[in-house]
């Protein structure tokens, strides 16, 4: 049996030789902003300097951090069940309520910035002094349990 070759058909150019999409700009393009392709292991030690605005950044940070969320829901309602769909709607409920109650605790007072200053204005220094323990705990005990 004759091989493509032998029959003229192919002539050494394949699918493997040659893309299925021509495009001669894609030899052009490369990761490195239209910079030739690194040739030696210097080139890769280079620093990129990247161009994205602050902006960019705190939505690509949102996403990532919406997107645990969104991941994670479903493990754990498949684990709590239907309980645990009716606790996170009252959660939901009690952190807006919250957050109402924090905002008119700002607008009563220009100088309330922090929780630390509405502890301060509800129960005086003691209370600051609460506010301001609670919350760095919290954020101690995050950050020791991510070990």
């Amino acid at each position: 049996m004759a091989s493509a070759r032998e029959q003229g058909g192919d002539d050494g150019k394949n699918s493997i030789t040659i893309p299925l999409l021509g495009d001669e700009k894609a030899e052009q393009r490369s990761f490195y902003n239209g910079d030739q392709l690194p040739k030696s292991a210097d080139d890769l030690d280079s620093v990129h300097v990247g161009n994205t605005s602050f902006f960019k950044t705190c939505f690509h940070g949102i996403n990532a951090i919406s997107g645990i969320g969104i991941v994670s829901i479903p493990y754990a309602l498949a684990s709590g069940g239907w309980l645990s769909i009716s606790l996170l709607f009252m959660i939901a409920i009690a952190c807006y309520y919250t957050g109402l109650l924090v905002k008119r605790c700002m607008d009563m007072d220009p100088h309330i910035r922090t929780f630390p200053d509405i502890g301060q204005r509800a129960f005086g220094d003691k209370g600051r002094l609460m506010v301001s323990i609670a919350m760095n705990s919290e954020l101690y005990l995050v950050v020791t349990d991510m070990n």
